[in-house]
């Protein structure tokens, strides 16, 4: 069939007309978006809502207190939406670029001739190639078909695939399963059936990860315990009235206290810088929740890569992998190609009728073992003698032969077998070649508690030559096929996929069986693959990783594209999402830590009538040196790729024993004060103040100090640079305008030499109680509680 397609001309006139298919690209917020978002956001509904509350008593008590709090809550509400917006802007920045890595092009006929544009470039009427692994990118109407077998699953759920010939039509988002063909672009942009039905494909996929569910579920959980500990002190505090100033400021100080309004952002933030930062290593994140699901597996199974040596002719207009790699070799003559049966991964074999010299011989291309069986009886033991001989077993083999005794053309690959008897006309081996550093990228998949399962359609011997050369150990009743697995009961079959780690002469439905069985058992799996064949278990999977020269579809669906098809970088990217999601578990540490340490105060000074000595300026103050200094360093240079196997659990024990160190080492040091000395209110407030924040200082060390660190010394010397700067702070009694009008803003007041000393002694003792406890904590949780 001759199909010339659009000329350039064509091609103009359609653009001048606005038929291009414009939608298509991944898109982040709009700068608009993102200031949107974070100006009217809940948590600032909400701080305004206080900030009017606290004008209110302000002009009803004429309290300079209360203006200056009102300010203050203002001034952390504007503060931490600038970082917000100017965070998620460089976010945005990252991700665009991330986007421009992985290019989604076609080929399509202009001109006559075949060439590849990127998708947003088809016009409507381009003739666009089809094949096997390509998706359908616009609606159309087929006009060649040779065999073609589409799968619509990714749109109506049912994974029956259908044959399309001339005259038929494509919707986009469903792909080309097995077959080639063309089909003539028709309904594009917005028009096309996928863009109609989802907005999706233009938005980058933010999808909310577990890890910032669970933050949402804390927040909101602090929030009600807020309005909770409002109403308790509504009722139960001794001081409490409308008139009484301190009480009012005591009632802003919790709500704002405990919104932790940047600990659901800063998440949100790490985690699309992450993607950038994976991007840099090798791959594309298509999934924020990819991130995290990369510390959180159990398995992964990998469809061996198909780095093949060996070529053969270009007989086939249906390439899969194999074909691929066998077609360069040179040609045996001319033929005409009457018809054929594309391969399909249920057979593992093809079909090719041909014409030469006025005769028709059909010949079939196909795995070795399969068709062994049906080799004429004359020719079997020789056939099998040259497989035995020449030591062949280690290799992936085909075996190319003539369908004897006037066989009909089978289209039905199911049939292929019945019947026949093959005329042998050549083995063809193929060696794999073995990508660089796969073992040891094994062995710290292993290290880190994931175990490594191979799933292929190869035969077992060619893939227990691989094994062995890689270095792997694998034992013999560790190896299983496809064909011993489908004569499993359903209990034994489940044991077989768990105990097993390498799997042969699977069909896809094998693979996805094996997915959805370990995840019956709770077992977060990944599925690495590159064809059609891996797509059902790619989906199935809890991560799905693609290859960059894999089957357009598969990377379509999967959550992570290795790119430049790098195996041996998984590993290293493993630890990014390590770091990641270790370095949103270490501020969550710092935030909560200082949520927690408000909730104490304000039961032990509503029952045990104890001092209370924050206010919201205070808070503030508390924020900058407890969270906002450390979290920025933690942030920027953490290397911990520790695995977080238990996130709720390891943060709240560690924020719950923190806080209560931290408020115990504050009212010790004002009993020891009173024990000596008649203290004043406000140097009660100041000593408990300055305690706190020295003895939190080493919370944010507990939480960043870690073993085989190389920035501890920094972490280190930085820790000392805060504790400084709030001492010099405290004890300065500079007039310099900008000096003085930070010390009155945060309420900081000037203590004598005693106060000091005490302050000093207790926050010292503190602080190394609150690391070691810590540490302890941490070993018994990583030797029992975390197993």
């Amino acid at each position: 069939m001759d199909i010339q397609g659009l000329n350039t001309t064509e091609v103009k006139e359609r653009i001048s007309k606005g038929l291009i298919n414009t939608i298509g690209k991944t898109k982040t917020k709009t700068i608009k978006d993102i200031f949107i978002e974070n100006i009217f956001s809940v948590f600032n509904y909400i701080i305004f809502s206080i900030i009017i509350a606290i004008v209110y008593f302000y002009y009803r008590s004429g309290d300079i207190n209360l203006l200056l709090d009102s300010f203050g809550v203002f001034m952390i509400a504007f503060l931490n939406t600038a970082i917000a917006i100017g965070q998620e802007i460089k976010a945005k920045r990252a991700l665009d670029k991330v986007s421009l890595l992985l290019k989604k092009s076609v080929k399509v006929i202009r001109n006559r001739s075949e060439t590849t544009i990127e998708q947003n470039e088809i016009v409507q009427d381009d003739i666009i190639v089809i094949k096997r692994g390509d998706q359908v990118v616009v609606d159309g109407e087929v006009i060649s078909s040779n065999h073609l077998e589409i799968d619509e699953s990714l749109l109506t759920g049912e994974s029956i695939p259908i044959i399309k010939g001339n005259g038929n039509k494509l919707l986009s988002g469903s792909f080309c399963i097995s077959g080639n063909g063309f089909y003539r672009a028709e309904k594009i942009g917005g028009e096309s059936y996928a863009n109609k039905i989802t907005e999706l494909a233009k938005k980058y996929k933010f999808i909310v990860t577990p890890l910032q569910r669970k933050l949402d579920r804390i927040v909101q959980g602090l929030f009600a315990i807020a309005l909770f500990l409002v109403v308790l002190e509504i009722f139960f505090d001794v001081n409490a009235s409308l008139d009484n100033t301190n009480f009012i400021r005591k009632l802003a100080t919790i709500l704002i206290s405990l919104i932790p309004q940047g600990l659901v952002l800063m998440a949100s933030v790490t985690f699309a810088l992450g993607v950038y930062r994976i991007s840099k290593i090798g791959a594309i994140v298509q999934k924020l929740n990819a991130i995290e699901k990369l510390v959180v597996l159990n398995d992964i199974h990998y469809e061996k890569a198909k780095s093949l040596l060996g070529t053969y002719a270009k007989y086939s207009s249906d390439k899969n992998a194999t074909i691929e790699a066998i077609e360069k070799f040179d040609g045996g003559g001319f033929f005409e190609v009457i018809d054929e049966v594309p391969f399909s991964s249920e057979t593992k074999m093809s079909l090719l009728k041909i014409r030469q010299n006025d005769s028709e011989k059909t010949y079939i291309l196909g795995g070795f073992d399969v068709l062994a069986d049906k080799i004429d009886d004359k020719f079997k033991s020789k056939a099998q003698n040259t497989f035995d001989n020449e030591g062949l077993r280690v290799f992936r083999n085909l075996l190319l032969g003539e369908i004897q005794g006037g066989k009909r053309f089978e289209r039905d690959n199911n049939n292929i077998l019945e019947g026949i008897s093959i005329l042998p006309v050549c083995i063809v081996s193929i060696s794999d070649e073995i990508r660089d550093d796969v073992y040891e990228a094994i062995q710290l998949f292993e290290k880190n508690g994931i175990r490594f399962k191979v799933l292929s359609g190869d035969n077992m011997h060619a893939i227990q030559a691989i094994v062995n050369k890689i270095g792997w150990e694998v034992q013999d009743n560790q190896m299983i096929s496809g064909e011993e697995l489908d004569r499993l009961s359903p209990d034994e079959y489940r044991q077989a996929v768990i105990s097993n780690l390498v799997f042969a002469r699977l069909k896809p439905e094998h693979k996805l069986k094996i997915i959805k069985i370990l995840r019956s058992e709770k077992l977060y799996t990944a599925m690495i693959g590159d064809g059609v064949n891996d797509l059902p278990a790619i989906k199935e999977a809890d991560l799905g990783i693609a290859m960059e020269e894999g089957s357009q579809v598969t990377k379509e669906i999967a959550d992570l594209v290795l790119l430049k098809n790098k195996f041996s970088l998984l590993p290293e990217i493993f630890n990014e999402g390590n770091k990641i999601v270790n370095t949103i578990s270490s501020i969550a540490k710092l935030f909560l830590t200082k949520n927690f340490l408000v909730i104490y105060l304000s039961l032990f000074s509503l029952f045990f009538l104890l001092e209370f000595p924050l206010t919201p300026r205070r808070v503030a103050l508390i924020n900058i040196f407890t969270i906002g200094l450390p979290s920025f360093i933690i942030a920027l240079r953490n290397l911990n790729t520790e695995k977080n196997r238990k996130f709720l659990t390891e943060l709240f024990s560690h924020v719950m024993i923190s806080a209560l160190v931290i408020v115990f080492a504050g009212y010790a040091a004002l009993l020891i004060a009173q024990g000596y000395f008649q203290v004043s209110d406000r140097d009660a407030n100041m000593i408990m103040l300055t305690v706190m924040i020295l003895t939190a200082v080493s919370n944010y060390y507990s939480v960043a100090l870690t073993q085989n660190n190389p920035n501890n010394n920094l972490y280190l010397i930085y820790g000392l640079v805060i504790i400084s700067l709030y001492i010099g702070f405290a004890i300065t009694t500079s007039q310099i305008f900008f000096i003085r009008y930070v010390k009155q803003f945060y309420e900081i007041t000037n203590l004598n030499v005693n106060y000091w000393v005490i302050s000093l002694s207790v926050g010292f003792i503190s602080a190394s109680a609150l690391f070691i406890i810590q540490k302890l904590r941490k070993r018994f949780f990583d030797q029992y509680a975390m197993k």
